[in-house]
């Protein structure tokens, strides 16, 4: 839903933060799916330091999940990577802290007509949002919106068909017995974690 509130058209560039975790790895797969150009900012865990090859997280995000680029975001600022305007993206799906900073830097990214969807995180900065959407009223900047999981059955439905025909991959990480609730969360809370996290519910 974050990526498709950005209506996206193909050939677009659309950049995914945390795109190794349970939203992003689902949205770099779909933004492939749709023929955007993908660019996906992820962690250096398992990287293979001093070597000239693709780290090992990164070699699962580009080989795994198709991304067209990925940014290490510990050796990289993804901000001076994609400085240019030409290199500046249609859609941004953001999972991360929105703090007044990171949020100027993350919007500079954006051309004029792009679009920011945001997952409410903690740190997030609704008086920077809301003059970014005051702006986009007016005709003078990128669209943004907050992605709050709306119950949709026909979306569900695609996501399975993709699945069943092998062209979406679902990551799990771990799964907890409902009794561990509180364990899950402290394993999302590490910030670490790679695809889902899923309780199993006594039948």
């Amino acid at each position: 839903q974050a990526l498709m509130d950005g209506q996206p058209v193909e050939g677009q560039r659309v950049l995914v933060f945390a795109a190794s975790g349970g939203v992003g790895h689902v949205a770099v797969q779909l933004a492939k799916i749709l023929g955007l150009y993908t660019v996906a900012v992820a962690g250096p865990k398992n990287t293979v330091k001093g070597h000239d090859v693709l780290g090992l997280a990164e070699a699962w995000v580009k080989e795994q999940l198709g991304t067209d680029e990925v940014v290490d975001y510990t050796s990289a600022d993804v901000v001076d990577v994609f400085a240019a305007p030409d290199k500046h993206f249609d859609i941004i799906v953001d999972c991360l802290d929105n703090t007044p900073e990171r949020l100027t830097k993350v919007m500079s990214l954006l051309k004029p007509n792009g679009h920011y969807s945001y997952i409410l995180n903690r740190d997030t900065d609704f008086d920077k949002l809301k003059q970014w959407l005051d702006a986009h009223k007016e005709g003078k900047g990128p669209s943004a919106r907050s992605t709050s999981v709306t119950p949709n059955g026909s979306q569900l439905q695609h996501l399975f068909e993709l699945w069943q025909a092998g062209k979406l991959k679902m990551e799990v990480q771990q799964v907890f017995p409902l009794a561990e609730v509180a364990d899950a969360h402290r394993q999302v809370e590490t910030w670490h974690t790679r695809g889902k996290i899923v309780l199993a519910i006594p039948q």
